[in-house]
């Protein structure tokens, strides 16, 4: 017989998520569906909600909280497909799992903000470096023909 670990819902009957989300006037905590109501994942429990700062799951039977910004943040995550360049939710920008994120997606996509300034400033010295130790006749130069036009008045 397999014995697997069993899977803990992500937000529990006597939970609930309570979000902070930023106001003019400093920070205010609001919370999601209270007793009874279950989430299965962090998509769930966030689903239409991006504006908070930071997601705290609070047991209501012994009065104790669990920060769960980051894994609210991979849930974000996993559905999200933009560039690190795009704006997230402040939730995710802070995250270390956005930062992670990032890191992923830059060795995937190699190249994705555009040429590396570096390289092409090396590749620019190369081909100069290159034209300076030619001899004068195996320069290329451009042809300049001027032409004088008299106007007659």
């Amino acid at each position: 017989m397999i014995r697997t670990k069993p899977i803990r819902n992500f937000i529990n009957a006597r939970e609930c998520l309570l979000l902070k989300t930023p106001h003019a006037n400093g920070c205010y905590y609001g919370e999601t569906d209270v007793l009874p109501k279950t989430y299965d994942t962090a998509a769930d429990a966030i689903r239409g909600t991006d504006d908070f700062i930071q997601a705290i799951r609070f047991d209501m039977e012994t009065l104790t909280g669990e920060d769960v910004t980051e894994e609210c943040a991979t849930a974000w995550l996993d559905d999200w497909k933009g560039t690190p360049a795009d704006p997230v939710p402040a939730f995710v920008n802070s995250s270390e799992a956005f930062q992670t994120w990032s890191r992923a997606y830059d060795q995937e996509h190699p190249g994705w903000q555009g040429p590396d300034p570096d390289q092409q400033r090396q590749e620019w010295l190369d081909e100069e470096y290159r034209y300076e130790h030619l001899h004068a006749s195996e320069r290329v130069r451009p042809e300049r023909n001027y032409t004088l036009h008299l106007i007659h008045g």
